[in-house]
């Protein structure tokens, strides 16, 4: 059992990430997927600890920063994450509550998984509006997430292969494969 909790926690706090549509559900009887869920709440916290982000926008010659800040009312729901976030600029009067939506793409060359602002809508004063989605790069899904765990007398390593992510209603759902193995030690320099 305790072991159980451990590993439900050392998968949710490495797998909060967007989401996208799900992807074709494993064939019956596939045992080799876990399974797991994460909640609004805890996707929340973990934007909340990733903030404040800046991100520059514009050309060298007309370019400001913006701060994103403050991420609060998240949703999950129809394959989309949406909430809200703060944007500021010290450089230009701007301070502004805006509602990104966030999907999850993946490619099919790599079956790497991507979270992708798809839309982030700003108002400029003076300037009119933009899409900061134009500015932001796609953010990488670790395809193998890796966490060390000690046990007994030694560190046993669990590997997760993602397999797919889909937004359910209010939570985000993670399909990978487990992998158990005694944990190689770091090499030294000069060993």
């Amino acid at each position: 059992m305790r072991f159980t909790r451990q590993l439900i926690l050392v998968v949710a706090s490495c797998a909060a990430l967007g989401a996208a549509a799900p992807p074709p559900k494993p064939p019956i009887g596939d045992a080799s997927e876990v399974r797991f869920t994460v909640q609004e709440r805890a996707l929340l916290d973990f934007l909340r600890a990733s903030t404040p982000q800046t991100l520059t926008v514009g050309s060298s010659l007309m370019s400001t920063e913006l701060t994103l800040l403050d991420p609060s009312d998240l949703v999950l729901t129809g394959g989309k994450a949406t909430f809200k976030i703060r944007v500021k600029s010290r450089s230009i009067a701007l301070d502004q509550i805006v509602s990104p939506v966030v999907t999850v793409d993946r490619d099919p060359r790599t079956n790497q998984y991507y979270g992708v602002v798809s839309s982030l809508p700003l108002q400029i004063p003076g300037a009119g509006k933009i899409d900061l989605r134009d500015f932001l790069p796609r953010i990488e899904v670790p395809a193998v997430i890796e966490n060390p765990w000690p046990v007994a007398d030694r560190t046993l390593a669990v590997r997760l292969r993602i397999r797919r992510i889909a937004i359910l209603e209010h939570q985000l759902e993670v399909g990978a494969d487990v992998d158990l193995a005694p944990a190689v030690p770091p090499r030294t320099p000069g060993a």
